[in-house]
């Protein structure tokens, strides 16, 4: 038995080793909220060999209403400051549409960035936009799980960012924990009855919490349309950030077309 730190010491081996090397991995930390049920969830599906995922939490309000998602600012700073510090990330990624577009995209990027200087940072507001713009879909289709005080903005920027709104529907869900609740065959069937008699070159399922990653495929070969979610995107938009090529099937047309681009 050890009896002393002395003795603790002449049986402790120490061993030399060098330094690893970067292993190639592509480093993507990302801030969700800490009501997200579902963004991580589906963040895992897509992972390739040589993509890493770090990931942490920032407080909420459990009601998504505008105020309680511009106050999301508040711990943005505070809580990409949690990722994994002193290891090189690739590129940040904040959680949450409507609170991208109501905070304001430039001013997430600054929040996030401030623990991660010269990293590129995306969020689901800007990925949605870029990859509407890659798909050529001027005029669109939006289904949300909001009340009308989110969609409304939402509908908004869309079409300030150019993208003609024909079409939008929405589940008017106040609790952020009820969004994860709403069932697949609820999400099909309202799209469903949202596009029909339109035509629209894409639709667009709003918001990290809603489980969509599963339908898109079936969705777009029902549509004969691309379907764009936030999840989708802006690991997309993640991806093309760091320069990453991977193409994970069966999850849209999106994901799996390198012909489109930022």
């Amino acid at each position: 038995m050890v009896q002393s730190f002395a003795e603790f010491q002449a049986l402790q081996q120490h061993f030399e080793h060098v330094r690893a090397n970067n292993d190639g991995h592509v480093r993507i930390g990302l801030v969700q909220l800490a009501s997200d049920f579902t963004l991580e969830n589906e963040w895992r599906q897509l992972l390739g060999e040589r993509i890493e995922l770090y990931s942490t939490r920032t407080p909420c309000s459990p009601k998504v209403t505008p105020e309680g998602l511009r106050g999301l600012a508040q711990g943005l700073a505070q809580s990409s400051a949690l990722l994994v510090p002193g290891l090189p990330l690739d590129v940040l990624a904040f959680g949450c549409t409507s609170g991208s577009m109501l905070i304001g995209e430039q001013e997430v990027t600054r929040l996030i960035s401030q623990a991660h200087p010269g990293v590129p940072v995306t969020n689901p507001w800007s990925a949605v936009k870029a990859a509407l713009r890659g798909l050529g879909a001027g005029r669109i289709a939006v289904l949300t799980p909001y009340i009308g005080e989110v969609n409304y903005p939402l509908c908004q920027g869309l079409e300030q960012a150019g993208h003609e709104v024909a079409a939008l529907g929405t589940f008017a869900v106040l609790e952020d924990a009820e969004i994860p609740r709403i069932p697949a065959a609820a999400i099909e069937a309202a799209a469903l009855e949202l596009l029909a008699g339109q035509r629209v070159d894409a639709l667009f399922l709003a918001c990290t919490n809603l489980r969509t990653l599963g339908l898109l495929d079936a969705l777009e070969k029902r549509l004969g349309l691309p379907v764009i979610s936030s999840n989708q995107a802006l690991f997309w938009h993640a991806l093309q950030l760091a320069g990453c090529v991977h193409r994970p099937a069966g999850f849209g047309s999106l994901l799996a077309d390198n012909r489109v681009s930022r």
